[in-house]
């Protein structure tokens, strides 16, 4: 087992392990960036995506006001290559889509104001031919409504406008699943009565024609073939990147709500305003200032509860699941991926995979639907050494892991019994992109194999799932006194009126330490909490300063613990959430 692990790990950056000091990215080399799509003169007409122009109009003149410069994808690439450093408020403004307001509104501005834009267009798109419509969204769209390549020329031709691919035919959804669910083609599995789940191969390939088509277009349209691909919906993975790589893609933007930086080229996240917001909510937003979540409250489920062969009864038990979520004010599902044996091994699971059996294909619909209606974040527990103990190598271990990415749009990912991943040194500039950057340079060569094993089957999902997140549970007695350096979030399982679990909450009743709103508490037990203990439980543990916690059993089917009494307590509608996306 040492040894196999010890392989496994022997691609990893040896590097050293202690936090790193520096922000993140380094200086002259990060930049907020932008994502625009419609801009427009009506508020009726822009949809959730579209900013107003009066909006979009006192941005610029705030940017040139204040000391901000507007940048390109030239001035990227020479902070890269170490030729000149970017300059302090560096900003990178890019248009999605091709509306016709990229050419009507956005490309005046950019005259105005001097300002560089990189505009990403969908090939198929641009392929309608006029009079027809493109299925946006899965609403047909007059052709009218979005640029044609003369305008587009004209644009190149300006110096100012340089054009990327944001792919020939994968801005949509596709059946991801039996029970129907539409997922963004980039990112997901094809799936088909007749033949089942597309295999890696089979995706990979599809992935590569798409790309190639987009880039082929692009430079017979405009003489040049596209630097940057802009990921459709901002989704993409570890074969997408590679794919994009491997035509000659030198950038690639993702919606991932963090900085630029010019050292990371193919993963440049973007602030993408949502609700045509204010003046103030885009300054607060390019500069990243507070990104961790105000509060969190995390629900655990097990499928066995709604699993049923009858689909009807499945989706009628999903449907009272999703309602309790939204009355308690649930920010995050944790859902058990596994069915355990009764020797404490893993006896099959709830989504398709090539080494244990599977029960019922039902966790990519849970997370489909919890995602999409319950607007909750959906993440998953895979206990790595029962695994272990089921499948016998930490090969197997892993591949299921990868499985599960494939199939099943995860956004978290608790780890347990893992204590090498209780590192101090937490800082109170982290970001989650910085505490990315920490299990990036991570050495696992040192580990305990079964702890490296849980960093491996992490970074198995990490690969497919870019961004998702490590919910570390310490061990019970063992509990840290500070959030680990490379979990998202800590949390220290207690059990309901145990006092003592909360003293180390007694850190930040004024909610204002960052740090720790990546710590708190998980309740647990045999059988679901009682409401007035979970309720009581939880405003002491408010009143010790704590933002985060969860429980484990819930009664999803049967109001345990009871809702009416809960939810005042529990809700996380007290301390909301900035939007980001």
């Amino acid at each position: 087992m040492t040894s196999l692990v010890v392989a496994l790990c022997a691609p990893v950056s040896a590097q050293p392990t202690a936090p790193v000091e520096r922000q993140y990215p380094a200086a002259g080399q990060g930049f907020a960036v932008v994502a625009l799509h419609r801009v427009g003169d009506r508020p009726d007409t822009l949809g959730e995506g579209g900013v107003s122009s009066e909006h979009l109009v006192a941005f610029f003149d705030w940017l040139a006001g204040n000391g901000w410069h507007a940048i390109s994808l030239v001035d990227v690439e020479r902070a890269r290559r170490g030729i000149k450093p970017l300059p302090e408020r560096a900003i990178l403004i890019t248009v999605d889509d091709g509306d016709i307001s990229l050419y009507t509104r956005v490309y005046p501005l950019a005259l105005a104001y001097r300002t560089p834009i990189v505009a990403a267009v969908v090939g198929q798109w641009l392929d309608v031919r006029p009079g027809g419509s493109v299925n946006y969204g899965g609403v047909p769209v007059p052709r009218s409504q979005f640029i044609d390549w003369n305008q587009a020329r004209e644009m190149q031709a300006s110096g100012l406008v340089e054009f990327a691919s944001h792919s020939y035919d994968l801005h949509k959804e596709v059946l991801a699943n039996p029970q129907g669910n539409v997922l963004p083609a980039a990112t997901t599995r094809l799936y088909s009565k007749e033949h089942g789940y597309e295999d890696g191969a089979a995706y990979r390939t599809r992935l590569r024609t798409d790309l190639q088509h987009a880039r082929d277009q692009i430079k017979r349209e405009l003489g040049r073939a596209p630097r940057a691909i802009v990921w459709p919906f901002g989704r993409y993975g570890a074969t997408a990147v590679e794919t994009a790589r491997e035509l000659g893609f030198e950038y690639a933007l993702t919606l991932d709500p963090q900085p630029g930086d010019a050292m990371h080229p193919m993963a440049l996240g973007r602030y993408l305003p949502l609700g045509d917001p204010d003046l103030g909510t885009w300054v607060a937003n390019i500069r990243f200032a507070d990104p961790w979540p105000s509060s969190r409250r995390i629900v655990s489920l097990d499928p066995a509860i709604l699993a049923d062969a009858d689909p009807a009864v499945t989706n009628e038990r999903l449907g009272r699941v999703i309602e309790r979520l939204l009355a308690l004010g649930a920010t995050d599902v944790l859902i058990d991926a596994a069915v355990p044996g009764a020797d404490g091994d893993l006896v099959a699971t709830w989504f398709p995979n090539s080494v244990l059996p599977m029960r019922q294909d039902l966790l990519p619909r849970l997370a489909a639907q919890l995602r999409g209606r319950a607007n909750v974040k959906v993440g998953v527990r895979l206990p790595h050494r029962q695994a272990l103990k089921s499948l016998g190598s930490a090969q197997r271990v892993v591949q299921l892991f990868a499985d599960l990415a494939a199939h099943v749009p995860v956004a978290a990912v608790m780890v347990e019994d893992a204590a090498q991943l209780s590192r101090p040194g937490v800082l109170a500039t982290d970001t989650p992109w910085s505490v990315r950057e920490h299990r990036a340079r991570l050495d696992l060569a040192g580990w305990p194999p079964e702890d490296a094993l849980a960093m491996l089957a992490f970074r198995a999902v990490e690969a497919e799932r870019p961004g998702v997140e490590l919910l570390w549970l310490a061990a019970l007695g063992r509990t840290p006194s500070s959030p680990s350096t490379l979990a998202d979030v800590t949390l220290i399982p207690a059990e309901l009126g145990d006092r003592d679990a909360l003293k180390q909450f007694e850190w930040s009743r004024d909610f204002r330490a960052p740090e720790y709103r990546r710590m708190g508490v998980w309740w647990r037990g045999t059988t679901p909490p009682a409401g007035i203990d979970l309720a009581t439980a939880t405003r002491d543990f408010q009143a010790h300063g704590g933002t985060v916690l969860g429980w484990q059993p819930d009664g999803s089917l049967i109001d345990a613990p009871a809702g009416e009494l809960v939810s005042p307590a529990v809700s996380a509608l007290p301390f909301p959430r900035e939007t980001r996306p």
